[in-house]
């Protein structure tokens, strides 16, 4: 256990050598909550990532924390107390003593912490090199003498360290876990340009003129996530959007992987993209010159092979799946 400078230094050293001599954020986290026993007598702790689009909490590792307990961690509520205290701005390890106030004014600590018997511990905001908030440490202890201020200055120190390691953006296994193994992807600045993704591959389609990535531009302006579906000469791509909160340089994620539309056809799928629009029979049929008479055909045989009972129940299916194609040529303009 760390009582002094030298061993402090020391265990800083080395729990920094943990956190970046691995690839994958959960064996570094796992990794530094055993290397964490050695200087801190916890009973529990636990290392979260946040999501980068949605800021939901993944966790990377925990020990010791019942569910119950991890279930008001990782609450809206525990959150908002966090923000309230200014912990993702600074990134400051602040133990129970530390906080503003009676701590048993604190609903994390009076509600959550003492009725599961411990008596004191620590939350930090862990933060990237650029200045990102990715993710949260919290430990706990059942002796109050404990985390000392020596402990609270080692992880003081080490806040960018476990940052970047739990950072989701950090490398190609992370991005994979979210959009697939299959997925290229490019990032969005502010201003709509593609910004390459350190490890993920990415497609022609996704460069920084092409057709596609300027309907994925007027996509992202809705500020929420959508999908799309892209035909090529060869097939189709599903097209995902989705806002990146997270990453201050990139504003917005576009993947594309390949997508197998099952039954349906080029020509159906355009009929169900317009019918998705509101466009009645006669509309499409405009749209697509094509009779009125094979736009109902070409909608009975959608409903037949979708199982939908009607063409409202068709139309939303379509929204639901992201089987809406990202352009239609339509002769109607």
């Amino acid at each position: 256990m760390a009582t002094d400078l030298s061993s402090a230094l020391r265990a800083a050293g080395s729990l920094a050598a943990v956190a970046s001599d691995h690839t994958s954020a959960q064996a570094g986290a796992a990794a530094v909550l055993t290397e964490l026993k050695s200087i801190i007598p916890i009973e529990a702790a636990e290392i979260i990532a946040l999501h980068p689009f949605t800021q939901a909490p993944m966790m990377l590792a925990s020990h010791g924390y019942a569910t119950e307990v991890l279930d008001n961690l990782h609450s809206d509520e525990f959150f908002r107390l966090v923000e309230y205290l200014d912990l993702p701005d600074t990134g400051r390890p602040t133990r129970m003593k530390d906080l503003p106030g009676d701590p048993l004014d604190n609903w994390a600590v009076s509600d959550v912490l003492l009725p599961a018997g411990y008596r004191e511990g620590l939350t930090m905001c862990l933060r990237t090199s650029d200045g990102r908030f990715v993710g949260v440490l919290n430990l706990s202890t059942t002796d109050p003498q404990h985390p000392s201020d020596i402990a609270k200055d080692i992880l003081t120190q080490l806040c960018t360290a476990l940052g970047n390691m739990a950072d989701p953006l950090r490398s190609r296994g992370w991005v994979t876990s979210l959009l697939g193994t299959s997925a290229m992807a490019v990032g969005l600045d502010a201003h709509g340009h593609p910004i390459a993704l350190p490890g993920v591959p990415k497609h022609d389609l996704l460069q920084e003129d092409t057709e596609l990535l300027s309907v994925a531009r007027k996509s992202a302006r809705m500020k929420s996530w959508s999908s799309f579906v892209w035909p090529t000469d060869s097939g189709f791509f599903r097209v995902r959007v989705l806002p990146c909160t997270a990453e201050e340089s990139i504003t917005t994620l576009v993947s594309l992987d390949t997508i197998d539309l099952g039954p349906l056809s080029r020509r159906e799928l355009e009929v169900l993209t317009l019918a998705a629009e509101g466009l009645s029979n006669n509309e499409i049929g405009e749209a697509l010159v094509v009779t009125r008479r094979t736009v109902a055909t070409h909608v009975e045989h959608i409903l037949d092979k979708i199982q939908a009972p009607n063409r409202a129940a068709a139309a939303s299916y379509a929204l639901r799946e992201g089987l809406i194609l990202g352009k239609v040529d339509r002769h109607d303009a």
